[in-house]
């Protein structure tokens, strides 16, 4: 299901929400976003907002969407649908 990706993204795409960052707090990142400057830090994991945790949990994401807009649901299922239908048309018609 995960293949290639590093056991700290998989863990953190599959649980629900992850009770500690990957980085303790303190820790530079070595982003290399600034060309001057000091490279940011980790945070506590209290610091950040709630909703960080469920970024990549696309099964909490896909519920709060639907619990909260069911029209735009409905329209990102539609829109999926029809994405499959044409790539399955596609790849039938290439045969």
């Amino acid at each position: 299901m995960f293949k290639g990706i590093s056991p700290i993204v998989r863990s953190f795409a599959t649980s629900t929400r992850l009770s500690q960052s990957s980085c303790k707090a303190g820790t530079v990142l070595n982003l290399k976003i600034r060309k001057s400057g000091n490279e940011p830090v980790a945070l506590e994991d209290s610091e950040y907002p709630e909703w960080l945790w469920d970024m990549l949990n696309k099964d909490k994401k896909e519920q709060d969407l639907k619990t909260g807009d069911i029209m735009k649901w409905r329209k990102k299922q539609l829109n999926k649908s029809n994405t499959a239908k044409i790539k399955n048309n596609n790849f039938l018609s290439q045969m």
